[in-house]
Order: C-alpha cells, then sequence, then structure tokens
C-alpha cells in the first residue's frame, strides 16, 4: 500500500543517514589517528573537520525522525477520523496533499488517472490540470468542482483534515475524484441530437416576381430553392417546403454548428442571383433552439421569423431560451406596393374606437414631427368619429415643440395635449390606448398607461426590437414605410368618411414624412410620394412646414461646432461630439448627423451629446453600413440609415468607447 511504501521511505531515509554517518565518522577518525602518528599538523583540523560532520548529520537525522513522526500522526488522523479505513480500498482516484499541494499519499487510480508513476511530494496542482486546493483551504465544508483529466470527467471533491494536535500547518487535504465520463458523455450525445427548427420565408415574393420577366420566373425562383437546398445540406438538414415561399429546415444540435460556421452566407448567396429581376430576391430565416423539446423550439423559430420580418427581411434571427441574436439585415427594406394591409386596418380600428369610451394617443419620450403629426392625423380620425380623443406627451421635452404650439394655439386642439399624469387620471377600462412611432413599451410617453390598458393599438415603422409591446389587440408594424406618418394618412383615406384634413392637419403629417425621409430622399418609396400628394391635395404649404425645422441662432452653431470637430473613424464613419447641452439638443444632434454624410468617403455618422445624466447617440448612414444593428448594441435602435440610442449614467468618453467597440463588432461579421 501507498501509505506503507511512503512511511517505509521516510524510515529508510534516517537508517541511510545513521550508516552513512558512522562510516563517515570511522573513516575520518582513523585518518586523524593516522595523521596524528605521523605528527601531521593537519591532524587538529581534520578531526575538527570530523565533529561538525557528525553534528550536520545528528541534526539531519532527528529532523528526518520528527518528519516521519509527523507524517505518521497525520496520516493516522486523516484515516481514522475521516476515512474510517475506507480511503486505503477507495474505488476511485485518491490523493492526500499537505496544505500547498504536496502528495503524501495516493491509490492505483489517481496513478492511472494522471499516467505517471512515483509521485510522493510531487505538487497535486501540476498533475491534474486546473485543480486549485486553494478553494478546498478556504472553506471548512467539502468542495467540489469540475475538471477534465485526459478524455475523462470528473467531479472533484476536497475536504481539509485537521490536526488539532499538530496545527494548521500539519493538515492533510484529502482528494476525490468521482468518475462522470459517461454521465458527461451520455449529455453532450443529447445535445448534438437535439432538434434545431429553422423557417426559412422568400421576402416579398409577390413584388419580386413582378418585377421578373415572365420567362425569367420559373428559372429565379428555382435558383432560390437552390441556394436553400444547399444551405440544408451544409448541416445535413432536412428540408420541407410548406408553402409557395415558404420552407422549414430541421437540423441536429451538433451539425448546425457548421452552418454557423458558414455565417449564413446563403443570404448573399440569394441576393446575388440575377435573372433580369429588378427587385433583389432575399430571404428571412428564423431559427428555434436551445428548448426543452421540439414543441418549444417551434414556438421559438415563429418568434424568430416574426423578428425576422419585422426588422425589414434580408436576415437570420436566432431564439434560443434566453434571446435573439442577429445576422445580416444588409439591405434596406423592399417597399410593398399594395395598400390591401391599410384598408384592413383602418376599418379594424374604426371598430375599436367606435366601441371606445375616449381615445388616448401616444408616441414615444423626446416626442418628433413624426410621432405628434401621427397623432395629430389619429386625433382626426377619432374625433370624426364622435370620440374624445387626447395626446399623451411630454410638451416640456418634445423635441416637435414649435408644432405642439402651433396646435395648442388651435381652439380645436386646445385641451388635447395631456400629460401621463393626465391620461391616467381620465383613464378608464374602455378607454382605447394607441401607441404611434414606437414599439417599446419602455419607451413610451407613459409606460403605466399600457399596464392598465386592455385595448392597445400599435402602429409603427421602426424594425422590430426584441422587446415588443406583445398585448396589442390590433398591430401594424411595417418597416418598409418611411414614416409612421405615411401609415397613417394611407389609414385616414380609408377610415375618415367626408371630413376632410385641415391645412395645419395635413402639414404636421407631411412634416413627419419630410424628417424622417430626410427631405424625400432616404425610403421615400412609390406609397410615400403617394401619401405627400395627397397631403398637397389637402392644402400643404411646403414653406410653411419648412419653417417648423428652423433652429436658434445658438443650435446652429452647436451643429456647426459637431461638423467642425468630426474625426474619422475606419475610413468611412464619421464620429463627433457635442460635450456642452444646448437648446434643441436631440434636433441639434440629428441635424448634425445628417450633415456629416455629405463629406466625401463618409458612408455613416455617430452624433454624441451628453444630456444630464445620459448621453444621446444619433446615428445616420447611406445604407452601406447598418446603424440599427450597431445602436441596437447599446440599447437603441431605428432603421439601416437613421437610428439613435440613449446611454443612461454615462460619459461621453464612456459611451464613444462603447460606439466604436459596437462598430468593430458589426463590421467583423
Amino acid at each position: 500500500m501507498k501509505t506503507e511504501k511512503t512511511a517505509a521511505k521516510v524510515f529508510f531515509n534516517s537508517k541511510r543517514r545513521y550508516i552513512r554517518l558512522v562510516v563517515y565518522a570511522v573513516f575520518l577518525i582513523a585518518l586523524g589517528i593516522v595523521m596524528a602518528i605521523n605528527k601531521r599538523p593537519e591532524a587538529m583540523a581534520e578531526l575538527a573537520l570530523t565533529v561538525g560532520v557528525i553534528v550536520f548529520e545528528i541534526f539531519h537525522v532527528r529532523k528526518s525522525q520528527k518528519e516521519f513522526l509527523s507524517y505518521t500522526e497525520q496520516l493516522e488522523f486523516c484515516l481514522n477520523e475521516n476515512a474510517r479505513g475506507s480511503l486505503l480500498n477507495y474505488p476511485a482516484p485518491l490523493v492526500i496533499t499537505d496544505m500547498n499541494g504536496g502528495i503524501n499519499w495516493y491509490n492505483d487510480w489517481f496513478k492511472m488517472a494522471v499516467g505517471q508513476d512515483e509521485l510522493f511530494g510531487k505538487n497535486v496542482q501540476e498533475l491534474v490540470p486546473g485543480l486549485d486546493i486553494v478553494k478546498f483551504v478556504e472553506t471548512e465544508e467539502q468542495t467540489n468542482v469540475k475538471l477534465t483529466i485526459g478524455e475523462n470527467h470528473y467531479d472533484v471533491w476536497g475536504n481539509v483534515s485537521r490536526n488539532p494536535k499538530i496545527g494548521r500547518a500539519a493538515s492533510l487535504i484529502v482528494i476525490y475524484f468521482i468518475d462522470k465520463t459517461t454521465e458527461v458523455k451520455t449529455a453532450q450525445l443529447r445535445e448534438d441530437e437535439r432538434v434545431i427548427e429553422s423557417i426559412v420565408i422568400i421576402d416579398n415574393y409577390d413584388e419580386v416576381l413582378k418585377e421578373t420577366p415572365d420567362t425569367n420566373q420559373g428559372a429565379l425562383l428555382g435558383d432560390i430553392e437552390s441556394k436553400v437546398n444547399e444551405w440544408a445540406a451544409l448541416g445535413n438538414g432536412i428540408i420541407k417546403k410548406y408553402e409557395r415561399d415558404k420552407f422549414i429546415v430541421l437540423f441536429n444540435n451538433k451539425e448546425f454548428a457548421k452552418i454557423m460556421e458558414n455565417k449564413f452566407a446563403v443570404l448573399d448567396g440569394v441576393r446575388s442571383i440575377n435573372r433580369e429581376n429588378k427587385i433583389p430576391a432575399t430571404l428571412s430565416i428564423g431559427i428555434g433552439k436551445s428548448g426543452l423539446d421540439v414543441a418549444e423550439n417551434d414556438k421559438y423559430a415563429r418568434l424568430a421569423i416574426d423578428m425576422a420580418l419585422g426588422r425589414g427581411g434580408d436576415q437570420v434571427v436566432i431564439r434560443d431560451s434566453a434571446n435573439f441574436t442577429f445576422f445580416g439585415a444588409k439591405t434596406r427594406e423592399v417597399e410593398k406596393r399594395t395598400k390591401v394591409k391599410a384598408r384592413v386596418v383602418a376599418h379594424a380600428l374604426r371598430e375599436l374606437i367606435d366601441h371606445s369610451s375616449k381615445v388616448l394617443i401616444m408616441g414615444h419620450s423626446r416626442s418628433d414631427m413624426d410621432c405628434i403629426g401621427a397623432a395629430v392625423g389619429l386625433f382626426k380620425a377619432v374625433t370624426s368619429r364622435g370620440k374624445d380623443a387626447f395626446i399623451v406627451v411630454d410638451r416640456e421635452l418634445s423635441n416637435a415643440k414649435q408644432m405642439i404650439a402651433d396646435f395648442v394655439a388651435n381652439p380645436q386642439y386646445e385641451d388635447s395635449f395631456i400629460s401621463g399624469e393626465q391620461s391616467l387620471n381620465i383613464f378608464d377600462r374602455e378607454t382605447l390606448v394607441i401607441v404611434v412611432d414606437v414599439h417599446r413599451p419602455v419607451m413610451v410617453e407613459c409606460p403605466e398607461l399600457l399596464q392598465h390598458a386592455k385595448n392597445i393599438v400599435l402602429i409603427d415603422h421602426h424594425r422590430r426590437s426584441e422587446d415588443f409591446i406583445e398585448n396589442a389587440v390590433l398591430t401594424y408594424h411595417e418597416p418598409y414605410a418611411s414614416s409612421t406618418c405615411e401609415m397613417i394618412t394611407e389609414i385616414l383615406q380609408y377610415i375618415q368618411d367626408n371630413d376632410h384634413l385641415t391645412k395645419q392637419e395635413a402639414e404636421a403629417l407631411y412634416a413627419g414624412i419630410f424628417m424622417d425621409t430626410k427631405g424625400f430622399t432616404f425610403k421615400a418609396g412609390v406609397r410615400t410620394f403617394e401619401a405627400a400628394s395627397y397631403l398637397r391635395r389637402m392644402g400643404v404649404d411646403t414653406v410653411n412646414v419648412r419653417r417648423l425645422f428652423k433652429t436658434n441662432i445658438d443650435s446652429y452653431i452647436a451643429k456647426a461646432e459637431i461638423i467642425r470637430t468630426a474625426e474619422v473613424f475606419k475610413g468611412n464613419i464619421a464620429l463627433s461630439y457635442l460635450y456642452e447641452e444646448c437648446s434643441e439638443l436631440s434636433v441639434v444632434v440629428a441635424q448634425a448627423a445628417d450633415e456629416l454624410l455629405n463629406i466625401s468617403g463618409i458612408d455613416a455618422s455617430f452624433v454624441l451629446a451628453k444630456s444630464g445624466n445620459r448621453v444621446l447617440i444619433s446615428g445616420r448612414s447611406l445604407e452601406s453600413v447598418n446603424v440599427q444593428v450597431i445602436l441596437e448594441k447599446l440599447g437603441g435602435g431605428g432603421h439601416i440609415t437613421i437610428a439613435g440610442a440613449q446611454l443612461e449614467n454615462t460619459e461621453i468618453d464612456e459611451a464613444d468607447r462603447l460606439l466604436r467597440e459596437a462598430i468593430e463588432e458589426v463590421m467583423a461579421q
């Protein structure tokens, strides 16, 4: 047994020292006598040396005896009190060390586990990678860690055996290894075979085919299906087409790793197909994984595809038990030409208005012209149905102060703009709450309203974020739209009978479209101009609309300073900062970000500004850089070409560091 071998080793070390001592003494004494007989002067020195050697050896012999007695007393205490005799026959790796990890005893199982012989005196931490005996020393109770030795997996337990007769320094650590290799490999096999579900949808199927010559439509669809099949084969997946534009693909978890390594190149492959189609073909893919069973992964996949479509398509969204992960989104949304959905939503909204006691219209905090313009348009729709309507807004923090002031001066709207607190006071169970230009619960003007309302309508055009108002009875979420005002303008044409918009109301809606499209430059599609044409017929004066966008001299100087101090990052991204607060801060930051895009070679811009204990970030791009994905990593959102974020309790330098990291992460994908 190792105990006997170790004890013998200590004992025989002492015995050998005694023999060596006797041999030295006899030799040196004999040498001294010979020298004395020959009257050699060195005799006295030799005798002194002999005495010194004898004293030195006696000291080491006694020290070895003490070590031997201490060792046997420690081991006896450990075995008697804790192991109770069973350690010697323990059928798994076991080792006993001192408090520094030096091995005092081990069994054959431990020797086989580490694959070495003669382990006495070696440090166990060098033999077992990842083992830290400090974890065992710092606690009085048994401590467990999980380690791997070679291909075997162990639960490693350690317990300190303290001998009060000797003291802490002489205590021992008993470490034993429970082999969990079979359990770990079984769990890994089960995890590898877990089913992952993918739902694949061809984006804008009808629009793509309409813009493709009849003779090429079959070839186009064949190319798309071929790309999807190649993608499925990459991970040995099973694919089934269940509608003309929809597929379901099943992978196992192990093979899905190959799909992740490929970084979903299928998106680029489908987008590059050229069959004289004027609109590029794109895919949306929703993937569900890490669910408890197939049913839960199916639920996750459907949530993921809804998210992908809500963010404009041409991307992959993976939903697991914890969160969403996004890939792709390199192109802007393709406009849908049909207005069928707008008409259906208008009729449903009209029914909800008619059956409500009153209507509260609420946008996002720090409302802008698109938000207020949309609210005004809905106010008109509600009042034309004979119902009371109120617009919930913080007038002090709004970025559309001039627009609100103009409406408050109108007797029809004088008492229609109310605070969040006032809205809670007039709320009842039959109140209809309409949320516009935002879909994140935390960003609405009065989150408490959402908690109380049973009837909520959501109308928004921003790309979908992870947190979404899920309990709406009617949702009209179209990321293809240029603005919420465009969506409301279309709804109004179906919801109203003969009560037309006033010039002021039409100008508010027009201003919202003008702002979000940057003067009909970004995301301005056919339906955008159709909505603008309708509003022009309602009497819009474009010069008067332009007046709403004027800023004071201080704001203009601040904007000029932002542009002057801009720096270039990554060769094509402009970054600039505003450290001092000014009036109309949000407007100044947004306009400065727009202006930076006019610089040659700049594809995207970000402006950071300090506002109280927050940092505002406004991002703009020319589509080649997805500012939405970048700012989502900082808790913001928006569109490919326009996005924003707010960082609470942060300084500009820290926000700048986080922004640069987000840019590098997205550009590396």
